[in-house]
């Protein structure tokens, strides 16, 4: 059978196929530099540089909603021109529109303040910088899905703080860190726009360590004005005064006065059967000093009686045990004189 290709015809071509490819290295740019930064702060003014320095294909990454209804991620592989997605990479561009970026090992974040825009530019190492990744973290489209029928504006922020965390609560994620970072930050925000639920949100993620602890007397400020009409808020003061600090040792109350008087006031005002339950639950164990079971009886029952089946549990306790406390205490101690 005659060959295809003479020896002669075959080093013309293999001379033909090495200057070609000699000449495409040619022309591709060299990297500007292998410091991350650096690298990106010429890629992202150079449209030669994004064509040589993005992968094939890029990946774009979405917030979903699943089958069933929960928050996961959903990545795309893209083809074509997708330059259009570098817009925030330049940082004249993230000052205009008011955005602030950090990095996170190999990830540059654009975001703003209450996470309204957060995108994420996910770069590897090979011979030289590659963008591979590129993450879209606002959860405009999860909220407009998920919106109910004449939500407020400061609702719908709680939600945005609620999905951030969840993202942050999978645990799955580099950016989880700052998912719970901006959470607390959009629940401070929603806390002094009139929100007793983000204020004890807010506090609850400080003293968590999920999230930064928040500044001395800080969850006093955000929760006394709660604390006068709504229970969680008074209960959550009621351990701030009791533990004030993340760190502390103490295993003592450091406040029992202020943290027993504030929930003995909502249990008296609001008539709350939480309330009651939580003073049976802290008298029980000493919580303010000496453990005091005849008063704890009283308030797991003054809570059963308004509904709160929890306080079930310590009776049926001390059932068991035959440490029944004797009757006759009083759980609400004696009004303040004006």
């Amino acid at each position: 059978m005659p060959t295809l290709f003479t020896p002669a015809l075959r080093i013309a071509l293999g001379l033909l196929l090495g200057a070609s490819a000699q000449a495409s290295l040619a022309d591709a740019p060299a990297c500007p530099s292998n410091d991350l930064p650096t690298f990106v702060q010429a890629f992202a003014a150079s449209p030669e540089l994004q064509q040589a320095f993005i992968a094939t294909p890029l990946v774009e990454q979405r917030p979903v909603l699943d089958d069933r209804g929960r928050e996961v991620t959903a990545r795309y592989k893209l083809t074509g021109d997708n330059r259009h997605l570098l817009t925030l990479l330049d940082a004249k561009a993230q000052a205009q529109a008011g955005l602030h970026s950090f990095w996170d090992d190999k990830t540059l974040v654009v975001n703003d303040p209450l996470g309204d825009v957060v995108q994420a530019f996910v770069f590897e190492r090979a011979a030289c910088w590659q963008l591979v990744r590129v993450e879209q973290w606002s959860m405009d489209g999860l909220l407009d899905r998920q919106a109910p029928a004449n939500e407020s504006a400061l609702q719908r922020q709680m939600r945005k703080a609620d999905l951030f965390l969840g993202y942050g609560g999978r645990e799955q994620y580099p950016l989880t860190t700052y998912f719970f970072e901006l959470g607390q930050r959009i629940l401070l925000d929603a806390a002094h726009k009139g929100s007793a639920k983000a204020a004890v949100q807010a506090v609850s993620l400080g003293f968590s360590g999920m999230a930064p602890e928040l500044k001395p007397g800080e969850p006093e400020q955000l929760l006394l004005p709660y604390a006068q009409n709504d229970v969680e808020a008074a209960l959550m003061l009621s351990m701030y005064y009791c533990y004030p600090q993340v760190d502390t040792d103490a295993e003592s109350c450091q406040n029992p006065g202020k943290s027993e008087a504030i929930l003995q006031r909502i249990a008296r005002e609001q008539d709350s059967a939480s309330a009651y339950h939580y003073l049976g639950s802290f008298y029980a164990e000493g919580r303010w000093g000496k453990a005091d079971p005849v008063k704890a009886l009283d308030c797991h029952q003054q809570a059963l009686k308004r509904g709160d089946l929890e306080s079930l549990w310590p009776m049926t306790w001390w059932t068991r045990k035959g440490e029944m406390p004797a009757a006759g205490g009083r759980c609400l101690n004696e009004p303040p004189q004006a």
